[in-house]
């Protein structure tokens, strides 16, 4: 994923999707004019809208369970659902 802009496995599409997420994530600066065309080119304004919604929440989850301090493969105690897909708390 580190590379995806130089990858044959994604599209276009999926790039310029890849460049507004990394705009989202790490750097807002690289929201310029023309990741905006690229943006308009390829997705709807309610596209758009939809993606960085999608971004945010994620981010914002990822960020809560991390200060939570769940960690991958955790469960939540005397619960059945979570992270692990046994099933099973790691406490």
């Amino acid at each position: 994923m580190l590379h995806f802009e130089e990858s044959d496995k994604f599209t276009e599409r999926e790039k310029v999707a890849l460049q507004y997420t990394s705009a989202i994530v790490w750097n807002a600066d690289l929201a310029d004019d023309a990741l905006w065309e690229k943006l308009y080119e390829h997705f709807t304004i309610p596209e758009i809208v939809e993606l960085g919604f999608f971004v945010a929440l994620t981010l914002g989850q990822q960020r809560w369970i991390k200060t939570l301090g769940i960690r991958h493969g955790e469960v939540l105690g005397d619960t059945t659902a979570g992270l692990k897909s046994t099933g099973e708390a790691v406490r």
